[in-house]
């Protein structure tokens, strides 16, 4: 018997065509690679990228997925559309993708509702996580932020601290009161789910990791880029390590 978990990961789609015109799908080899080396088997779960799938059809999909899969990690990529969460766009706006939006929040509702499966958002999986569970977002944080959020520095690189709240999963995994992280990002959670808390914030207030309240539970979500940071940080191998071990 495999004891390894099967970690079923939503990935990040290209809008933009390559020199051939052909759209790219994709995701960053680093997300399955950690998911590896902490224990993990990854397989990559695509959305239906096609107009006129009914709601019904993207639900039964997403259940077929988490019927396979021992838990759930929501990628990084693009802004998540503010239509869901009732809100028209800002001009600050990034890049959307309305297929990804709407098949990942359905998952990520499913995945911690219905299923109880373990769940780690990266990035935008913070976002689509709060959204998903009645939370809010901010469209762009770039008015009230006072550290770099979207850092000029590699991707590999720590460049600013955040503060952990005490007596959450992410400070015992962390086992510090605060830690350098990377940061690629002008949106961030503006309002925390019922049953979740903040687990870690910046300086300048800006929520950077929420988590579930209920301790027997995995279900976490991170502004920063983990995955990046996986080979050269102990902090990063031991949040994948966490997550794989939650899903066994």
């Amino acid at each position: 018997m495999n004891e390894r978990p099967l970690i079923g990961i939503l990935y990040s789609d290209c809008a933009c065509r390559d020199n051939e015109m052909r759209i790219r799908t994709y995701v960053s080899r680093k997300y399955s690679n950690a998911v590896l080396l902490s224990g993990g088997d990854p397989i990559l779960l695509p959305a239906p990228f096609i107009h006129g799938v009914s709601l019904n059809e993207l639900h039964r999909l997403a259940e077929r997925y988490l019927n396979l899969v021992d838990g759930i990690l929501l990628a990084g990529g693009e802004d998540v559309h503010p239509k869901f969460q009732d809100e028209d766009p800002i001009p600050a706006l990034g890049c959307v993708n309305i297929f990804r939006d709407e098949f990942e929040l359905i998952v990520a509702e499913l995945a911690y509702n219905k299923f109880k499966k373990p769940m780690l958002g990266i990035c935008r999986g913070i976002q689509v996580m709060a959204i998903a569970l009645g939370g809010m977002v901010h469209q762009d944080i770039t008015s009230m932020a006072s550290v770099q959020h979207s850092q000029a520095s590699p991707r590999w690189s720590l460049t600013h601290y955040v503060s952990f709240s005490p007596n959450t999963k992410l400070s015992e995994i962390a086992g510090e009161e605060k830690l350098m992280v990377n940061s690629f990002h002008h949106q961030a959670v503006k309002a925390v789910p019922f049953g979740f808390s903040t687990a870690a914030e910046t300086s300048d207030g800006i929520i950077e990791a929420i988590e579930s309240n209920d301790a027997k539970r995995f279900c976490l979500g991170v502004q920063w880029h983990p995955e990046e940071t996986f080979e050269s940080d102990e902090f990063s191998r031991a949040l994948f390590k966490s997550f794989v071990d939650n899903c066994k």
